[in-house]
């Protein structure tokens, strides 16, 4: 990840990236940091428990983050079309 800035504020961590916004990827990392603590002094089975349901849930959230991004352009595409930009339309897909 690129990322330009990083701050906190108010317990609320602010990052900006240069050319272009987050994959849905680094958002899902982003919300795991917050959701899901492993702590470092847990037991090694816990531990290891934890990782892999931390695992589990970035797929779970990769994958409706990335059916959130196509269903929002589809319902764009769809107003594009209504109002006339068809040519507009082409860039979503790309």
């Amino acid at each position: 990840m690129n990322v330009q800035g990083l701050g906190e504020s108010n317990g609320i961590q602010v990052a900006t990236k240069d050319f272009g916004g987050f994959t849905t990827e680094e958002v899902a990392e982003r919300a795991l940091d917050r959701i899901i603590q492993v702590g470092d002094q847990s037991h090694p089975l816990v531990r290891e428990q934890a990782i892999a349901f931390r695992n589990h849930i970035r797929e779970i959230l990769v994958f409706y983050m990335n059916e959130a991004v196509k269903f929002d352009r589809v319902t764009l595409a769809h107003k594009l079309r209504e109002a006339g930009h068809l040519e507009l339309i082409k860039l979503l897909e790309e």
